[in-house]
């Protein structure tokens, strides 16, 4: 019997395409639900900052990421202050960075 490797959980049971996406999602959603309890925020605070209505905080939290697109999460990280930087070396190789700029 042969064991087979995968990237994330998510490659088990879903296409390449999606689950890169899925991963990514869950990532950014764990980065900002660590950033706002780090600041101590209520839901309501937050949603302020970042410019959402209070549920789209409370769905957040509670990990519903099929509620949220990547652009949607880097708008609510731009709000906090992060960069995002796209640097593409070749066709072939490419990298995303979030980060402070104080950072």
């Amino acid at each position: 019997m042969t064991i087979k490797y995968y990237d994330s959980p998510f490659h088990v049971a879903r296409d390449e395409k999606l689950a890169n996406k899925v991963a990514m999602k869950i990532d950014l959603s764990i980065m900002l639900s660590k950033l706002i309890k780090d600041r101590g925020w209520t839901q309501a605070q937050a949603a302020e900052v970042l410019n959402v209505n209070q549920s789209r905080i409370s769905d957040l939290k509670n990990a519903k990421i099929e509620k949220f697109t990547i652009d949607s999460m880097i708008d609510m990280l731009e709000s906090l202050g992060f960069k995002i930087n796209f640097n593409m070396r070749s066709l072939e190789q490419a990298s995303i960075s979030i980060a402070k700029p104080d950072a």
